[in-house]
């Protein structure tokens, strides 16, 4: 058991080296340590080390790929301060201004879920204590977009992403690790993928099973920072990632924080990221920012993935004997089917899922969640907006496999159908993202 395990936060000091690069910038190594105040006594060290995909012709680890492996020090120490969560956080070798800002927003955001749901609010606001360090030169380009590295998770809007963005640029698919359903997609695609490996200290895994805290961290702003190291590496313009509107939308209120599970995938998230990798000639963009869950979904209903894909956590467990395509217990389970049986016949829904989820009596508190009946909330999941919920909802009542259907024509429910002006607004395209040139053209034409 840890020596620092029951030390008050406040005696704890969080540290965060200069992240180490091999000379080839194919592997960059992350260390950590947590000490006392008193820098007497135990110390918890930290390595985490993550491999990027060999390119042909790498171009050489400049300022700009030092800058990201320093933003990818910062982003990962997450999972590490959590543990113990330290009342300092010290980085030795210092933080320009928005370095400093960025890590502030990142704890702050980031691992909002994680002390909401362990009841601690102190850990959303350290003490950052680094000298002034300037800040590097880069040499903004303007995006072409003809090279784009499109992240891809094996779920409906990374499919949607793949699909329209391949239409205007050369696309490579990215991931960090290696699971099923993302070789699946990438397979069902046909196009190239390649794969960082991330690989986490196992100290961090038996501080956890000797009491530390866990939690929910930042996990999509860790893999978007990979990927611009990769872009940087490999000589790709524009890193695509598929986040849509609701991924700004928040679960609840603590604390003066808007706590979001969605954090590091919201617009706020991806602004401050562009700011600090667009010197060094990477385009960050989210694909489907502008776009509604309810346009996507009926978008994807029309590709040729229903086979292929899984949105389903289950299927990343990192315990691979506990992996399953469709868990159908979850909130991740329940939205999506929510969102996709307006568009997909019932017997087809019930192939991909195993069973007719509306049927279930035990999701229906899931369901009452997702469509803001009752006292409770978003769920901490990647779903969408109540209203995005409703008008899904709404169009199951015309629809002839699903409106007699008892959960459609349950009267409890009937004050989450809407008008149809409401359903209809939400396949609109809103002015809230990022997207140029080619890239929102092909957004607007998912419409």
């Amino acid at each position: 058991m840890s020596g620092l395990l029951g030390v008050p936060p406040r005696e704890l000091v969080f540290h965060i080296d200069e992240p180490r690069i091999s000379p080839d910038g194919a592997v960059v190594e992350l260390d950590y340590r947590i000490t006392h105040v008193s820098t007497v006594g135990p110390v918890e060290r930290f390595t985490e080390t993550v491999t990027l995909p060999a390119v042909e012709d790498p171009v050489e680890a400049g300022d700009g790929f030092r800058t990201l492996a320093r933003l990818l020090a910062l982003t990962a120490a997450t999972s590490y301060y959590k543990a113990l969560v330290p009342g300092t956080i010290s980085v030795a070798g210092g933080l320009t201004d928005a370095e400093r800002h960025f890590l502030t927003e990142v704890v702050k955001g980031g691992l909002a879920e994680f002390a909401y749901r362990n009841d601690l609010p102190d850990a959303l606001f350290p003490t950052v204590v680094a000298p002034p360090r300037p800040a590097a030169e880069g040499s903004p380009a303007t995006p072409t977009h003809q090279r784009a590295l499109v992240a891809v998770g094996g779920g409906k809007d990374s499919i949607v992403t793949l699909e329209s963005v391949r239409r205007v640029a050369d696309v490579t698919l990215f991931s960090v690790n290696s699971y099923e359903p993302i070789a699946r997609t990438a397979e069902a695609s046909g196009l190239e993928l390649v794969q960082a490996r991330r690989v986490l200290d196992p100290a961090l895994f038996r501080l956890n099973e000797a009491g530390a805290h866990n939690g929910h961290v930042p996990v999509t702003a860790v893999n978007s920072i990979i990927a611009c190291l990769i872009a940087l590496r490999g000589g790709f313009d524009t890193v695509v990632f598929a986040n849509e509107a609701s991924s700004s939308y928040g679960n609840l209120e603590w604390h003066g924080v808007e706590v979001n599970h969605q954090w590091s995938k919201g617009l706020g998230f991806e602004g401050m990221l562009r700011t600090l990798v667009s010197p060094w000639g990477v385009d960050y963009v989210s694909f489907l920012r502008p776009l509604t869950e309810l346009a996507i979904v009926r978008r994807f209903a029309t590709l040729p993935y229903l086979d292929v894909f899984t949105s389903c956590n289950r299927a990343f467990h990192l315990d691979a004997s506990r992996r399953r395509n469709w868990c159908g217990e979850c909130p991740k389970c329940t939205f999506v089917f929510l969102m996709l049986s307006p568009f997909v016949p019932a017997s087809q829904m019930e192939s991909i899922f195993g069973k007719d989820l509306f049927a279930d009596a035990a999701l229906r508190p899931l369901f009452l969640d997702l469509l803001a009946i009752g006292d409770g909330h978003k769920p901490f999941e990647c779903v969408g907006e109540p209203s995005e919920c409703r008008a899904a909802y709404t169009l199951l009542q015309s629809h002839p496999d699903w409106s007699a259907h008892p959960f459609v024509t349950d009267p409890s429910l009937r004050s989450a159908v809407v008008s149809p002006a409401e359903v209809e607004e939400l396949f609109g395209f809103s002015d809230r993202h990022f997207l140029t040139g080619a890239l929102e053209k092909a957004a607007r034409e998912v419409l």
